[in-house]
This record gives C-alpha cells, structure tokens and sequence, in this order.
C-alpha cells in the first residue's frame, strides 16, 4: 500500500506518519522509491494511534512498542519450539 492510502486507512496526517517514521516506531519496506506499507503497518499505527487516544505519551509509545515486539518474537520462538518437539516426537513413533 502507497503513503496516500495507507494515511488513508491508518486515519492519520502525512505529517505525523513522518513523525513515526522518524522515530523508528513503523519501518515499511522500500518499493523501488516509494514506501510499501503492509497490513502489520497498518495494524501497527492503529495501536499507535489507540496509544495516543489513552493518553500514553510519545516517551511511552516506543517502551510499549518494543515490549509487544518482544511478546511476539517470544510467541514466534514458543510456536518453533513446538513444532520441532512435535516433529521429534512423531519421528520416534
């Protein structure tokens, strides 16, 4: 998805897209010259966004953002984990 739309979707101004990017809080991948935002993007600035709707502040917004990203990779790692002591355990039978 382009800047345009993804400003669209995400209900937010080009300017505080800028803002984000900036501060490292959405990295979309590079399409030729031009941003290519996905869905996780998107997902992504709602969360920002729904952050600065409670009142978190833009100290608190990376703390946040760094602490989901490690929830996730955790998960990631939980999911590989059991796939291989499964795989394990089918080899044995």
């Amino acid at each position: 998805m382009q800047t345009h739309e993804f400003v669209l979707h995400a209900r937010i101004e080009v300017e505080e897209l800028h803002k984000w990017l900036s501060a490292g809080w959405l990295i979309p991948r590079r399409a030729d010259v031009e941003p290519d935002y996905t869905d996780l993007d998107l997902a992504r600035a709602h969360l920002i966004r729904d952050l600065y709707e409670l009142g978190v502040n833009d100290e608190g917004i990376p703390i946040i953002l760094d602490l989901l990203d490690q929830i996730h990779g955790l998960r990631r790692a939980l999911r590989e984990a059991l796939a291989t002591v499964e795989a394990q355990s089918r080899d044995r039978r």
